[in-house]
């Protein structure tokens, strides 16, 4: 249970916030819009949607602003109050791509999310406001792979128990649920060559682990045939808003 600000913060590039002494000030999230590809018909009022053409919607990045309170709490003189900021803006500028970052909200989700702008920094006295915003991938990512048997995190409201390895003896219907927002690309692992027969398309897998190409489990019900004599697994993290 978190019991005051400075218990609660996130964690990002191998360290918590509450490391540096940052207290959360404010935190917005923000909502990745809809990519739509309209196109208004001539001569008509009718408007076309292109933007599921490829079997789902696309979505932009998401803004997650967050404003720290920072001081050095052992000092509290404005040089050690420097030095502090210094080391916070290179924990949190170093990174050139996204990267995890876990919200002590929730954390068994974790966002991709790099700053790409400059950090805003309103000097008082001895300490002062620090606000950054990571740029961040649409979708939160849960820790767990589906097809996990850990109870104790399981979410009833959230969370759906499946298969995700099986044995193959010459063919098998399989049956996998994405329960998130966007296509999910698994990493298949087999024990020998096999073939999956998926939406009237043929993917062949080989022995070891596959990323295959154009294979994806569209957001809800997704049912196809595996077709060869082995065990077959699908590894996959599911995505949400």
């Amino acid at each position: 249970m978190i019991k005051n600000l400075n218990d609660y913060g996130i964690s990002f590039n191998g360290h918590h916030s509450k490391e540096f002494g940052l207290d959360v000030l404010s935190k917005k999230i923000g909502f990745p819009s809809k990519n739509k590809a309209l196109r208004e018909i001539p001569h008509s009022n009718e408007v076309y949607d292109f933007s599921e053409v490829y079997g789902t919607q696309n979505y932009t990045e998401r803004p997650i602003e967050i404003v720290f309170h920072i001081i050095d709490r052992s000092n509290w003189d404005k040089e050690s109050m420097y030095i502090m900021w210094t080391k916070v803006v290179a924990w949190l500028m170093e990174p050139s791509h996204k990267i995890p970052l876990y919200d002590d909200i929730m954390k068994e989700y974790y966002y991709l999310g790099e700053v790409q702008e400059k950090p805003d920094f309103d000097e008082m006295r001895f300490n002062g406001k620090f606000k950054v915003v990571f740029q961040c991938y649409p979708f939160r990512i849960h820790e767990l792979q589906e097809g996990n048997d850990i109870w104790d995190t399981f979410n009833f409201e959230l969370d759906i128990a499946q298969i995700v390895k099986h044995d193959i003896k010459g063919s098998k219907q399989i049956t996998l649920y994405n329960i998130g927002m966007s296509n999910l690309s698994p990493v298949v692992v087999a024990t020998s060559e096999m073939e999956i027969q998926f939406k009237g398309k043929s993917y062949k897998v080989l022995s070891g682990e596959n990323k295959v190409t154009g294979f994806y489990l569209l957001p809800g019900i997704n049912e196809f045939k595996v077709i060869g004599n082995g065990t077959i697994e699908f590894e996959f993290h599911k995505e949400v808003i």
